[in-house]
């Protein structure tokens, strides 16, 4: 009866394309109930020291209630810890992901710094140690573990809005895509939300605007107003737009030209794989980026905030060798000062 509930139950998920995802894989061996062979293994020395305790303490005739749970207080302490688990996930105790993960969590360095020029791995507060990313070659990322990532852009297909035959195809594709490229363990999916960038929205804007405003104040101030309206969406925190990318890497041998070589093939076949996608009414499209595309992608994953006000001018930080970086206006203000006391200048 159960079994055939079970399979009722999956023909139903079946029926509206959903899976059941299992739960999370307990590899611990039990001793008994709850308790496993590690839990045994973490007792065991707080036992110990508890009975070494109690036994001191019977032998100099000092033994009462008070020093009784003096000397058993840590091992109950480990215990309790031990076996409260996590509310959801049941392989995990609560010393694990409260007490040394917090601990951890407190003492891992929390401030890294972005150095320019030559990258040396001795510099232990340079971020790019911490996220293996040496430099961007060759429209690649090329990490510190030796190899070469290129990342593909790639459209998305709305299936909450598609009928069950546009489903069945589109994850039938999916399931050719996924069982007949031959290096597919060496490919990542990842969908990364990033601010929105409206900066080619302005622009047209601003086109149209110039054409019929000047003699206008009353659209120069709506033209105005619409202008400062979208530069507040751009640097709003709430309003994201999510991208979804494939990654493929590969090692980089003794011969750096090879493996480019390697990877550009990599490259070439996995955009024509996804290409070749048919659906019912849409295909997707897919687009490799460039090394300007990566450093803005590298700067949007690790300093969110900064890249939502920065925009477009991530590159142009990135790239500047100078010793000293100032924003755009105070750019400005710098270079009317220095030619103003050039000319102002008595020699």
């Amino acid at each position: 009866m159960g079994k055939n509930l079970a399979l009722e139950g999956k023909e139903s998920l079946r029926n509206d394309l959903k899976v059941q995802l299992p739960v999370p894989i307990d590899s611990k061996r039990y001793l008994m109930g709850k308790v496993a062979f590690i839990d045994v293994a973490i007792f065991s020395p707080f036992l110990i020291i508890s009975g070494v305790l109690i036994y001191f303490f019977y032998q100099f005739g000092l033994l009462n209630q008070y020093t009784f749970i003096f000397s058993s207080f840590p091992s109950i302490v480990i215990i309790a810890f031990q076996m409260i688990k996590h509310p959801i996930r049941r392989e995990i105790p609560y010393l694990r992901y409260k007490v040394i993960w917090n601990y951890k969590f407190k003492k891992r360095e929390k401030e890294f710094f972005y150095r320019k020029g030559a990258f040396d791995m001795s510099d232990k507060q340079d971020a790019r140690r911490k996220i293996g990313i040496k430099s961007t070659f060759a429209d690649c990322y090329e990490t510190t573990d030796k190899r070469f990532v290129r990342v593909f852009e790639v459209s998305s297909i709305n299936l909450s809005l598609s009928n069950k035959s546009e489903k069945r195809s589109t994850l039938e594709s999916f399931r050719v895509f996924m069982t007949t490229i031959n290096f597919l363990d060496s490919i990542q999916i990842s969908q990364i939300a990033q601010p929105i960038n409206l900066t080619r929205h302005m622009q047209h804007m601003s086109k149209r605007q110039k054409k019929g405003s000047e003699d206008n104040p009353i659209k120069t101030m709506l033209n105005t107003g619409y202008t400062n309206f979208i530069e507040n969406i751009q640097k709003s925190r709430e309003l994201v737009t999510r991208k979804r990318y494939i990654v493929i890497s590969k090692k980089i041998s003794s011969d750096r030209e090879k493996t480019l070589d390697e990877i550009d093939q990599l490259s070439q076949l996995l955009m024509t794989k996804v290409e070749s996608m048919t659906f019912d009414h849409s295909s997707l499209s897919i687009k490799q980026l460039n090394n300007d595309d990566l450093v803005k992608l590298m700067y949007t994953c690790v300093d969110y905030d900064n890249a939502v006000s920065v925009g477009d001018h991530i590159v142009e930080r990135a790239n500047d060798r100078s010793s000293v970086t100032v924003g755009q206006n105070t750019a400005k203000d710098l270079i009317n000062t220095l030619q103003k006391q050039l000319l102002e200048k008595v020699n």
